[in-house]
């Protein structure tokens, strides 16, 4: 039987605030911090640590749930599984505009990635792709009616 806190970790987040969280990721990751001020244990500057802490931060601010932060963060550690799998997503994530590396990625997959499946893989977790891109397209037709019929979408 898994513990509550594996629960937690491979449950779904609530899929706007998750997007939500993703932004303010985002904004975090790209800022600084700020330069240590004395002795002790301090965090590494990189992008991970910037927008975790950020994320963590605004949740608490917002009264989440430790659940839900939990389930979260878990999601985002994970998001990487999304991008190298790009071609299995379709349209959902095109290049980007602003540098060759950019992309850009549409919010009903990052919605999808709120709620999809987690399955256990050995000692740690991975997404379940399928039920991801299943959610991105259900959130899609939610939005757009008229394109759920455009299989330009689908990745499969």
């Amino acid at each position: 039987m898994k513990s509550q806190f594996i629960q937690d970790l491979q449950g779904p987040a609530d899929p706007d605030r998750f997007l939500a969280m993703t932004q303010v990721y985002q904004r975090a990751a790209s800022v600084p911090l700020p330069k240590p001020s004395g002795p002790g244990l301090h965090l590494n500057d990189m992008p991970i640590n910037r927008g975790m802490l950020a994320v963590v931060g605004a949740m608490r601010k917002h009264g989440d749930s430790e659940q839900a932060l939990r389930a979260t963060m878990m999601r985002m550690m994970h998001m990487d599984e999304i991008f190298e799998a790009r071609d299995h997503f379709g349209d959902y994530i095109r290049p980007g505009m602003d540098d060759e590396c950019s992309i850009e990625v549409a919010d009903v997959l990052m919605k999808a990635v709120a709620v999809a499946r987690i399955l256990p893989l050995g000692e740690g977790a991975c997404f379940d792709l399928a039920d991801v891109l299943a959610h991105a397209q259900r959130f899609d037709a939610a939005d757009n009616p008229a394109a759920s019929s455009d299989s330009s979408r689908a990745g499969v």
